[in-house]
């Protein structure tokens, strides 16, 4: 079975068990005995059945080990770009309505009980944390530039 499509290569990469193969072999060829034991994996046909998910994404090479294929590479690569980029946009957003919700409850006290010292430093250290912040992680970390 080939892994052509975007919706295959998809599949194939959407179980951790396939994603650690696809890092073991990154690693170096494996023959099948090697994978089921560096997997932990008791069943052959669970592991057959992985390795035939995987398709396109892996060969056998002329030992008779695994190995990555070019596509292979590359979707292990897409998987490594998602888990180190995504949780730095979720942290991201997640920091921005932090600071939305803080900021507009500070600016609810003041308005209600007018601008008391404390409140307009709570304000001016919320916003000189979040332009830091919106620096760090879109100047420095480069979360919202596509790879």
């Amino acid at each position: 079975m080939g892994v052509g499509s975007r919706e295959e290569v998809f599949e194939a990469i959407s179980h951790p068990l396939r994603i650690k193969i696809l890092q073991l072999l990154a690693e170096h060829p494996m023959s099948f005995s090697e994978l089921k034991k560096a997997l932990g994996v008791r069943s052959s046909g669970k592991l057959d059945f992985h390795l035939k998910k995987l398709g396109g994404l892996i060969a056998l090479n002329s030992d008779g080990r695994y190995t990555l294929t070019k596509e292979g590479y590359a979707a292990l690569q897409a998987i490594t770009t998602v888990k180190r980029f995504g949780w730095q946009k979720r942290a991201y957003i997640i920091g921005t309505i932090a600071y939305a919700v803080a900021s507009g409850y500070t600016l609810l006290k003041i308005f209600c009980e007018g601008a008391k010292p404390v409140y307009l430093v709570v304000l001016v250290m919320l916003a000189s944390w979040y332009v830091f912040y919106s620096y760090w992680c879109i100047v420095k970390r480069r979360v919202f530039k596509a790879y």
